[in-house]
């Protein structure tokens, strides 16, 4: 994740065609041995948000308050409405729960994340999106062997309990930084997830030009249609064969935060030596290859001239001279402060910027520095929003802050 967001074989396919019926079935092999079937196509999407910002005043002066403090290395913030709480994943091993600023852990495996850098712990939490009504919370961390897992865990109400836990799928990863750990669900269910091209300088694994390995990607599976999921028919490489079948876009090298607004997918891309990245691309679509390690940014990776056929070019260059590691944020759809209403969030990790753009169709308009009205918070390690829709921002140091109109 942070000082850089630094630094398996693939599954074989087999498909069966299945008589009369009218979707083809993919069954892929999975590390345990088991069989993923491929889900059914649902019946209708997801009406995408407005395009464009509203038509109001020019952006006002922003402010923060102190929501909570005294966390352990908060990097992941889930809201839910119908509880009115915030949800916030400690990276050592706790998912902390906050109503009315009194916080209560209420899950605690410690006993089964592992980590030795701070790119490695518990990393990432997505609640479904009947949550409570289906009681499940997915999280992404680190296991004892620093190997990636995505588990779920049931709601008993009062707590996630440690013994309902339900192994999704493990990454194996051949080196301690790259891990990814974005999660959150998007239209039709499906829940996405980000992985890291698993680490070293220069992807020397060779993961992230290999759609055939979770490392490096952004994928995309169907956790309602069977336990522990299948994949969705409309996935990239379910026909053509060319990747693994969850595989959604690849080419990343430490997606560690993306968003999902209507119909558009935002991905910001921790960069290695020149550029840090923000893409933007449509989800109807899928099968990007964002082009790492080919490119870096807009630019060839350590090269003069490369091949670029086939590959998606950032929607945004973010040069290293003004950040080390980006963290994407949400598009806020909030009230309290209706002229950021469209904008994208992000920040920096080292030097603490805060910046805001509107997403307007598949681009980026023009940014917004927010960094002396802010000021420096500390080292952000993730963004969120509220049960209202109100941007949070969580530090590494150990504290949530709420982004407010300036007093």
């Amino acid at each position: 994740m942070l000082v850089r967001m630094l630094d398996g074989p693939p599954p074989r396919i087999l498909l069966l065609f299945l008589g009369t019926l009218t979707a083809i079935v993919l069954v892929v092999s999975a590390c345990s041995g088991d069989t993923i079937p491929i889900g059914p196509q649902p019946p209708t999407t997801t009406t995408p948000r407005p395009t464009t910002t509203r038509d109001v005043a020019p952006l006002i002066a922003l402010d923060s308050e102190l929501v909570i403090d005294g966390l352990s290395e908060p990097v992941a913030i889930a809201a839910s409405s119908e509880l009115d709480a915030i949800f916030v994943v400690e990276r050592t091993g706790t998912v902390t729960r906050n109503s009315d600023g009194d916080p209560s852990i209420v899950l605690d495996i410690v006993d089964r994340v592992g980590w030795d850098m701070n790119e490695q712990g518990l990393l990432g939490l997505a609640l479904h999106p009947d949550f409570p009504d289906d009681p499940r919370g997915f999280l992404i961390y680190t296991n004892e062997d620093r190997d990636v897992v995505a588990s779920s865990f049931t709601w008993d109400g009062s707590h996630f309990d440690p013994a309902s836990e339900q192994v999704i799928l493990t990454v194996p990863q051949p080196h301690k930084y790259h891990q990814g750990g974005g999660m959150l669900f998007g239209p039709q269910g499906y829940l996405w997830m980000s992985f890291g091209d698993g680490g070293g300088i220069g992807d020397p694994y060779r993961n992230g030009q290999n759609p055939e390995t979770l490392n490096g990607t952004i994928i995309r599976i169907d956790v309602n249609f069977a336990r522990p999921y299948a994949i969705p028919p409309s996935n990239p490489f379910v026909t053509d064969r060319k990747g693994d079948p969850r595989v959604w876009a690849y080419g990343l090298r430490n997606p560690w935060r993306f968003t999902i607004d209507g119909g558009r997918l935002v991905i910001a891309d921790v960069g290695q030596a020149d550029a840090e990245e923000i893409n933007v691309v449509p989800i109807d679509g899928g099968g990007y290859n964002f082009g790492w390690p080919i490119m870096e940014g807009n630019g060839c990776f350590e090269a003069e001239t490369c091949d670029t056929t086939g590959l998606t070019p950032p929607t945004l260059q973010v040069d290293r001279d003004q950040t080390c590691a980006i963290i994407g944020g949400p598009v806020y759809r909030g009230a309290a402060i209706p002229e950021l209403y469209g904008q994208y969030i992000y920040g920096d990790f080292c030097t603490a910027w805060i910046r805001s753009a509107p997403l307007e169709g598949n681009t980026l308009g023009a940014i917004t520095d927010w960094s002396q009205d802010i000021g420096r918070l500390g080292q952000i390690s993730t963004f969120g929003v509220d049960p209202d829709g109100e941007i949070l921002v969580a530090t590494l140091e150990g504290a949530l802050h709420r982004i407010i109109p300036a007093r």
